[in-house]
């Protein structure tokens, strides 16, 4: 058989195949051990041409690899790890490993579903990788978890919008009709069931409700087309056979017209030469006019180097982003890349630089390079212990070595030397050279030092070494200063001239209007691109597609944020009273000569509407680090009012998330206010180092002789019976002395020596973290009053930030795109109902539309708001006052104003007798009285000694030296 095999014609090879089916159904073991080892040949060298036979061989051989009879099972499992790989897509590759595992292992197949929805397509999805897939999906169709139909279900919905033409999936039509149908009856989960019905449509409405239509042509179809060509009553002998062959290529798509004029030439016995000229012309234009016609796209007809001309499709996890699209790009071109937050963008230029993109010329052909906010985690070694060395561990130039060297495959390989002097020329800072000067970035210093500015400046440097002929940009002036904007402007502007391309996503209009020659569009899973004049080419763009105007407007029709009411603080009833205080803060990092920040203060309140502002590396995101307490403070103090909820989006919003990539955002919030607490909160307080400076403190023992009785230790044998805080259980309000009383579990004593202590004596007692850590989580739990912890109020909560329940519930945060995972960090740190929210560059990763949503969210938040951001036109639209940093020092312009609405609100407070708070008890509001000036001196005199003795002694609160300061100034102006 195996010499007749390699006798005949390659395309005879699938009715070969087809024979071999027949063996292998027969049941009989030495037959189907037989058929394997001839399947097995023919899969090692034939493998283009058996693709065809992939959707009616796959589920046969994946039923035998669990095979009773040991010989037949191994043979199957041979023939079908070798199949897996013959779909001629790239894009399954990798996830071969899994299916194996999925169609051996039944128990494994929630994990390769899983997988498989991760995957990224950037190839036309047809019936042979249709074949590989398809065997794990009906498989989790009939999983007893619904979780696992689910995304079966979501899979298929997205596959079926990859599948250009009817004939691919229709082999597979009717096996998945069945299951899906029998889900929609039996799924209990009314959710579930919604997605397995849109499932279903969209299966139905790709085979354009025509499921009997036969596409494929057979022999007979083919003969009866040959026949036409050839003479009445010809002798021409074997055009049987020759229809045969002619069949499988037409079936197969074989395009080339080369192979159809050879097979003719070879099998078509005629020495009539005009015939055989005429034969092999009509023939493939029968095959080609039963192609679609492709419709019409941008071609750049203008002078330059083509760099990519071609067609490929793009998808990743449950979303269809491309289908079928093209894309020309050329030498000395800018290309602004839009389109809305999860269209795309990133992952397209991600698939490019990872060399995904079909007929896409590979890194030894075209330079291409992807400059990233986050740089990826990968090993590039082990050090002396056998450890893992990561990419993130190195240096900047040892970063950039490896880059060049190791990824990028740059020939000769580039010198440590060679990098220093373009990393030197671009702003980087080289300790060797410049000892004694304190530069913002050195060449030495680790690469999660570096500000996303820098991080991207080093990545420059690599696309610099590489003579890059495309450099890939991921919003490059998200990170900038007016200053590097410019520096980065005129970069761009000499790579260009140098002959490379740039493809760039930005929400920057002004950048892009400047720079750009060139529009690609992400429109209805196409790409659409568009020509205009350098200077006024997003005009030119909008008046062409006006529905696009809102690319550049801050506006909120299209997505709209909520955010939730903070609610009233105990003993705060104006919302201009202040809630956090920095008063003559200095900071210096242990790596540093000079310090960071210098005689920093600033305070903020409930109608804060604050713009930081200042140049990169002026100290911004540390001022805020300090104010949040993220970062202790050298000299100085911070003041926050013990109820008082925060929340902080950093600049690098990610890091909230790497930790949970395997989460689905429900997961994550449910993980992070466990037990009513924000971990994440806590972990800021806990990471501080413990001051054990005991001479600081006072020393405390229980005096049982009257009860229990907390007295100071005056001598060494009361120190003797000193007790020390071990954990705080709870925190009370005592009404008779207005103030604050901690459960406290002394360390060494059993639970029912447990006492209730006030907080000026824990303070004395040096148990600051301890106090800080139940006012976070009674703060918390207040946040918390009006919603539970459940699937329901947590999607409820997503909503208001534009994430929907299929992102909130059933998608793993790793799958988001930047996007989707600001909005997550955005909506789980607001979680909590916060007085302050702190945005450091939150303009990063949110499109037009979410920052007209934002800034919507934003005027009608009744809480503070303070803004780190670049983005002046954000910043303007958003704040009131403005805290200048510059060179370390802050100056502030402006002021915040409260809402006239609320100013009503505070004198309607202030003259009544009777208020409530917000639980509804009952405040009674002392009237004023006249008092002489004797007595306004005594009282201003014990006011101050109150304020200096309690702050010397570190027992008061923020609100109790807000107050005492009011009444002070009160009194002077009196």
């Amino acid at each position: 058989i195996i010499h007749i095999i390699k006798n005949i014609s390659v395309w005879s090879i699938p009715d070969v195949c087809f024979k071999v089916n027949d063996l292998l159904q027969q049941n009989i073991r030495s037959q189907m051990e037989y058929g394997y080892k001839i399947m097995n040949y023919i899969v090692n060298n034939y493998e283009s041409q058996i693709k065809i036979t992939m959707p009616k061989l796959i589920p046969i051989v994946a039923n035998d690899v669990n095979n009773v009879n040991p010989n037949v099972k191994k043979e199957a499992n041979n023939v079908l790890e070798k199949f897996l790989g013959c779909s001629g897509n790239n894009d399954l590759s990798i996830f071969i490993p899994s299916v194996l595992i999925g169609l051996k292992d039944t128990t494994t197949i929630e994990k390769s579903v899983e997988d498989l929805a991760s995957c990224v397509f950037v190839q036309n999805v047809e019936a042979p990788a249709l074949s590989i897939i398809t065997p794990i999906l009906l498989r989790a169709l009939n999983d007893k978890k619904t979780a696992t139909k689910r995304k079966a279900c979501i899979i298929i919905d997205n596959m079926c919008k990859l599948v250009e033409h009817p004939k691919e999936i229709l082999p597979f039509y009717g096996r998945l009709k069945s299951l899906l149908e029998t889900c929609n009856d039996t799924i209990s989960d009314p959710e579930a069931r919604k997605v397995s019905n849109k499932a279903l449509n969209t299966l139905k409405g790709c085979c354009n409700d025509n499921e009997d239509i036969t596409y494929e042509k057979t022999s007979e179809d083919l003969k009866s087309e040959l026949d036409k060509h050839l003479p009445e009553n010809h002798t021409i002998e074997n055009t049987v056979y020759l229809s045969g062959i002619l069949t499988n290529l037409y079936n197969t798509a074989v395009m080339e017209q080369d192979v159809w004029n050879s097979t003719i030439e070879k099998y078509l016995f005629t020495t009539d030469t005009e015939l055989m000229t005429t034969i092999k012309s009509n023939i493939f234009t029968y095959f080609v006019n039963s192609i679609k016609v492709k419709e019409d796209v941008f071609e750049d007809i203008e002078e330059g180097k083509d760099l990519y001309k071609g067609e490929f499709s793009l998808a990743y996890g449950a979303l269809t982003l491309l289908n079928n699209t093209n894309l020309h790009l050329k030498q000395n071109r800018f290309y602004g890349l839009l389109g809305p937050n999860n269209c795309g963008k990133t992952t397209l230029m991600r698939a490019i630089a990872n060399e995904q993109v079909e007929g896409f010329p590979k890194k030894d052909e075209l330079r291409t390079i992807f400059v990233e906010h986050e740089i990826p985690e990968m090993e590039v070694g082990e050090d002396e212990k056998g450890f893992p060395i990561l990419n993130i561990d190195l240096c900047g130039v040892d970063w950039v070595v490896h880059c060049c060297n190791e990824i990028y495959k740059m020939t000769p390989p580039v010198t440590r030397e060679q990098v220093e002097v373009v990393m030197e020329e671009i702003g980087f800072g080289n300790m060797k050279k410049d000892i004694g000067k304190d530069r913002a970035a050195d060449m030495e210093m680790g690469v999660t030092t570096y500000s996303g500015g820098w991080k991207m400046k080093m990545q420059l440097c690599a696309a610099t070494l590489m003579n890059a002929d495309i450099l890939m940009l991921d919003e490059p002036t998200g990170h900038l200063d007016v200053t590097n904007i410019a520096w980065i402007k005129n970069w761009l502007k000499n790579f260009r001239n140098n002959g490379g391309s740039i493809i760039t996503t930005s929400h920057d209009t002004g950048f892009l209007n400047e720079m750009c020659s060139h529009i690609i569009d992400f429109q209805n899973r196409k790409l659409k691109m568009f020509r205009g004049e350098q200077g006024n080419v997003l005009k030119e763009f909008v008046e062409k597609y006006p529905e696009k105007k809102g690319y550049f407007e801050l506006r909120n029709d299209v997505v709209k944020f909520k955010f939730p009411e903070p609610g009233m603080l105990e003993g705060v009833k104006s919302m201009s009273k202040c809630l956090l205080k920095m008063k003559n803060v200095t900071f210096q990092y242990p790596t540093r000569d000079t310090p960071t920040i210098f005689d920093i203060n600033i305070e903020c309140s409930r109608i804060s509407r604050v713009g930081v502002i200042g140049a990169n590396g002026a100290g911004k995101s540390t001022a805020i680090k300090i104010l949040i307490g993220e970062l202790k403070t050298n000299q100085g103090e911070v003041i926050k009012h013990p109820g008082l909820r925060i929340a902080y989006i950093a600049q690098h919003a990610f890091h909230h998330l790497e930790k949970h990539l395997h989460k689905t955002p429900t997961q994550y919030i449910m993980w992070r206010f466990a037990g009513n607490e924000d971990k994440e909160g806590l972990d800021m307080i806990n990471k501080e180092a413990e001051d054990k400076d005991e001479s600081k403190y006072a020393k405390y023992y229980i005096d049982t002789s009257e009860g229990m009785d907390l007295k100071i230790c005056f001598s060494p044998s009361d120190e003797k019976k000193a007790v020390e805080p071990e954990t705080i259980l709870a925190r009370r309000e005592n009404a008779k002395e207005k103030s604050k009383e901690y459960e406290v579990k002394w360390k060494g004593k059993s639970e029912e020596m447990t006492m209730w202590v006030k907080r000026e004596v824990l303070l004395k007692m040096g148990a600051i973290k301890l106090v800080q850590r139940q006012d976070e989580k009674e703060a918390v739990m207040a946040g918390l009053a009006s919603k539970t912890l459940t699937t329901k109020d947590i999607e409820k909560h997503f909503a208001d930030f534009g994430i929907d329940s299929e992102q909130a519930n059933h998608t793993l945060i790793k799958s988001l795109s930047g996007g989707q995972k600001v909005k997550v960090v955005l909506a789980a740190s607001l979680w909590q109902n916060p007085h302050i929210i702190i945005l450091d560059e939150p303009t990063n990763y949110l499109d037009r539309d979410g920052l007209g949503a934002l800034t919507s969210a934003i005027h009608e938040f009744n809480g503070g708001v303070v803004i780190i951001s670049h983005n002046r036109e954000f910043t303007n639209a958003v704040t009131q006052e403005k805290w200048i940093m510059e060179k370390g020092r802050l100056r502030k312009e402006g002021e915040s104003v409260e809402k006239e609405e609320e100013k009503e609100k505070d004198k309607l407070l202030g003259g009544n007798e009777t208020v409530f708070d917000s639980f509804g008890n009952e405040i009674k509001v002392e009237k004023k009285v006249e008092l002489t000036d004797k007595e306004k001196k005594k009282q201003l005199k014990s006011l101050q000694k109150q304020l200096k003795d309690g702050k010397k002694k570190n027992i008061l609160t923020l609100d109790e030296i807000t107050e005492l300061e009011e009444k002070i100034d009160a009194m002077q102006n009196l």
